[in-house]
């Protein structure tokens, strides 16, 4: 296992950086954007490219000046990866780095961002920018052009300030880095078999789990047959990393009693790390289980993730359906899930969604996964039935100001909406869930009783709202469990390790 993904065996433990590389490849991963103080969080993987450099010259898979030779030994990897392949990563010096960018400075040389007041603008400039590569010099002294960053050794780690600055690697460079933190060096999934996967689900309740800043939700049978309790599949597996590392509960649990496949919504760390956090007998279960993840430009954490899982034991699928496709699982004669990717352009807008319906039910109803995607990225095409448990997406985050929230059926009792978010979190500013997300959310039917919509996170809310935990002076703590009728009562999970904290039975 990449040191990266270490966690602490006790979470006041401080794993402070031992190293820091004076030079790095450094691809982006996401933004976060505080409006209000015009400014943007950015947030890059790296690898030492000192490290690299030495590495290809032995080792073809990790070649970046013959990119090539390194898909031809990529394709090779890719031919024995089931008998046992190598883990070229393992020993991979990796880093996130994060720093702020006020409005109107430029990055590494790139004309300045959009206003952070133009979300729609910020989300195809951060499509442009996954697809990127930098090469940056870092120093432990500002110096002319370099700017204040933070960099962190680990998911799970606490950070160094360093100072940053920029350019372009050379195309050769850049078609080389690309061949090799790569996708398409794993096995793909079909749109029918998917459809398969899916259908092999239970459905009776949905489970929202207390993971910190992060999101991971299952569906869970009733049946006593299928084990009551018993996820047979989870919609991301994430925990708190970073910046929001202290967020994640400490032990965190999840049951893998029946080996459940996870579908991962898309590639944000947050959304999967929970691998990590959870040990049995010093082994890490979530990595001998089915991954199914959508085709998405990555960087070098989420290849070493991948390949770890791999190497582990587990499978991990990529999903490359057809632009638009619509996959149809038959659960049971009156239960199904309708799943596509978002036609957003950036990460978070082009996830798995899935809608778990109830089509014949009167009235027809679903519930609704959304991972960190936009309503306004796959609403119109999904078309899903009206649900009675929807899970916010990105945390409760801002959404598109013309995000065509769904809407509950009309004339029902019973209806939850779900935020995960973790006690106290932070991205630069901001703080989730927002006062506009919430606002948007509460407009379309959803009703959030106690929060105050300006300064929403504590106290309990009430109302349709469920949620992971409370902002500080809060001290609730615990998943949400979702029904179809009515608050699930009498419930008791056979697996002790279904949560690391009671759900919220309602």
């Amino acid at each position: 296992m990449n040191t990266h993904f270490h966690r602490n065996a006790h979470p006041n433990e401080e794993r402070p950086v031992t190293h820091m590389p004076t030079r790095a490849y450094a691809r982006f991963d996401h933004l976060e954007v505080d409006a209000r103080a015009g400014s943007i969080l950015l947030a890059f993987d790296l690898v030492d490219a000192q490290w690299l450099d030495l590495e290809g010259q032995q080792e073809p898979l990790l070649d970046a000046e013959r990119p090539d030779a390194a898909a031809k030994a990529w394709s090779e990897w890719k031919r024995l990866a089931p008998y046992g392949a190598r883990n070229p990563f393992e020993a991979m010096p990796i880093y996130r780095l994060e720093f702020e960018l006020h409005h109107g400075h430029s990055l590494f040389g790139l004309p300045p961002l959009p206003s952070a007041n133009d979300s729609r603008a910020l989300s195809n400039a951060a499509a442009d920018l996954e697809q990127m590569w930098f090469e940056l010099e870092i120093n432990n002294q500002r110096g002319p052009g370099f700017m204040l960053a933070q960099l962190y050794p680990g998911l799970f780690a606490s950070p160094r300030p360093a100072f940053v600055k920029g350019k372009m690697p050379s195309s050769r460079k850049n078609k080389g880095l690309s061949a090799i933190f790569s996708l398409t060096h794993l096995p793909t999934i079909s749109t029918t078999k998917l459809e398969d996967e899916l259908s092999k689900a239970s459905a009776d309740l949905l489970a929202v789990y207390d993971v910190g800043q992060g999101n991971a939700n299952a569906l869970l049978s009733t049946k006593r047959y299928r084990e009551p309790g018993v996820p047979t599949h989870y919609y991301d597996l994430g925990a708190g990393v970073y910046r929001n590392k202290h967020t994640t509960p400490h032990p965190l649990a999840f049951c893998f009693t029946k080996k459940p496949s996870i579908i991962l919504s898309h590639w944000d760390a947050d959304h999967w790390a929970g691998a990590y956090a959870v040990t049995v007998n010093n082994a890490y279960p979530a990595l001998r289980c089915k991954w199914i993840a959508p085709l998405q430009a990555v960087g070098p954490l989420h290849i070493a993730f991948a390949i770890d899982v791999i190497s582990n034991g587990g499978e991990f699928l990529i999903y490359t359906p057809h632009p638009g496709e619509i996959g149809n699982a038959t659960l049971s004669p009156y239960r199904r899930i309708r799943f596509m990717l978002g036609n957003g352009r950036d990460r978070n807008g082009t996830g798995i969604v899935l809608a778990v319906e109830e089509p014949d039910n009167v009235p027809a109803r679903s519930w609704l996964l959304t991972g960190d995607c936009d309503y306004l990225h796959f609403v119109k095409e999904l078309k899903p039935l009206p649900p009675v448990g929807l899970v916010a997406p990105h945390h409760g985050a801002n959404l598109d100001s013309k995000s065509p929230v769904p809407t509950p059926p009309g004339g029902v009792t019973y209806k939850r909406l779900a935020y995960s978010f973790g006690p106290g979190n932070k991205h630069g500013t901001v703080q989730h869930p927002t006062s506009q997300g919430v606002t948007l959310h509460n407009s379309a039917d959803w009703d959030h009783n106690y929060w105050n919509l300006v300064t929403p996170g504590f106290p309990t809310a009430g109302g349709d709202v469920l949620t992971t935990c409370e902002h500080a002076p809060g001290t609730s703590r615990g998943g949400a469990l979702i029904g179809w009728d009515k608050p699930p009562t009498g419930f008791l999970a056979p697996c002790p390790g279904l949560c690391s904290a009671p759900l919220n039975q309602s």
